[in-house]
């Protein structure tokens, strides 16, 4: 995964083999997006404790809406507005990835 960095050399995305990961795609910055191929969703980081207001807005949304989350001990992986083929389990492995790669950027 090659990462993608802004003009303050900050992560905001990254390339890999079928595809791409953003961190924000809309003005509030609240949700990111991801593309495999033609399939596509949106996607954010949620925990109820700790989350701003405007994404626990975001989030009460879209659980009315067809999503998918994965529970990483207390902060959730969300995706949403699914569009393509591919499975909603697919995204989260590309988003783990991302996540862990990002992270190692630190360390």
């Amino acid at each position: 995964m090659e990462m993608i960095l802004n003009e303050n050399d900050l992560v905001v995305g990254a390339l890999f083999e079928n595809g791409t990961i953003q961190d924000y795609v809309d003005e509030n910055k609240t949700y990111g997006l991801v593309r495999i191929e033609d399939s596509t969703v949106n996607w954010f980081l949620f925990n109820k404790d700790e989350s701003e207001a405007d994404l626990q807005k975001l989030y009460k949304k879209i659980l009315k809406e067809e999503h998918f989350i994965q529970d990483d001990f207390g902060e959730e992986i969300v995706v949403f507005n699914r569009t393509g083929n591919k499975p909603f389990e697919d995204f989260i492995k590309k988003i783990d990835e991302y996540l862990g790669d990002e992270l190692g950027e630190f360390i």
